[in-house]
């Protein structure tokens, strides 16, 4: 996504990978934080901070259709079964439902301070949200809509992910200089110290791997899930920023 000023245009530009060149550019209204693909490949979803709102991309017709969420929306996660999208709301400290059917608001979830970064369980029954004003991690039941735990880990909490037995949560602490693993059954904590500056973080079935960028340096770790230790580090051209895993 190629982001502009909060009231001005941007565009989502669509690349044939197998040639790398870009097919179409759609334009989007707002800058652009974070994009995602409904699990059907029909729409593709962009937060817009600055505006309020989402944008929903029909991958057919390319009309787009802005919808309202609240303040500060920043990222998004679609559920397995690709009914539902959630919203983080930064602003005013909320989850929005959205029903991918008529594309509508179905209802608000209030988590923590600041909330952004998600990811699903494997089933899409928990959901689990960093809150980088509060330093915690709300564990969401959907069924339910309601904060089921609560985990203070402290500092500004970014990328975050699930161990593939679902069983353990990844953090990482920016500004602490630690990674973070919170077993979801007994709430224990461990931390291990990870520095300059852990940025967004993927786990990739099959490894007991995870994989961190910095924000601060030209490199990803390579750390092992179950120690928290550092196996390698992989040198990038540029400050790596989020990572997608595909198999």
């Amino acid at each position: 996504a190629q982001a502009v000023n909060a009231d001005a245009i941007s565009y989502l530009s669509i690349i044939r990978t197998e040639d790398n060149m870009i097919e179409r550019r759609v334009a989007v209204p707002g800058s652009v934080h974070h994009t995602l693909i409904t699990p059907d490949d029909k729409f593709a979803i962009a937060t817009h901070p600055g505006n309020g709102g989402v944008s929903i991309v029909d991958l057919v017709t390319y009309d787009v259709k802005l919808v309202r969420t609240g303040p500060v929306p920043n990222f998004a996660v679609a559920a397995p079964d690709g009914g539902a999208v959630y919203v983080s709301n930064a602003g005013n400290n909320t989850i929005s439902m959205l029903d991918t059917k008529r594309w509508i608001v179905r209802w608000n979830i209030e988590v923590g301070d600041g909330p952004e970064h998600m990811v699903l369980s494997a089933d899409g029954y928990y959901l689990f949200v960093n809150n980088t004003g509060d330093g915690t991690v709300s564990m969401v039941s959907l069924p339910q809509g309601t904060v089921e735990k609560t985990f203070s880990i402290g500092g500004y909490l970014h990328g975050i992910d699930l161990s593939e037995d679902g069983k353990t949560l990844f953090v990482a602490g920016r500004d602490t200089n630690k990674i973070s693993a919170i077993d979801l059954k007994s709430g224990a904590i461990k931390n291990q110290s990870l520095s300059p500056a852990p940025y967004h973080l993927a786990t990739i079935k099959g490894t007991g791997k995870l994989y961190i960028s910095s924000a601060d340096d030209d490199k990803i770790w390579v750390v092992d899930q179950k120690s928290l230790k550092t196996l390698t580090e992989i040198a990038v051209p540029e400050r790596a920023h989020q990572m997608v895993v595909f198999q």
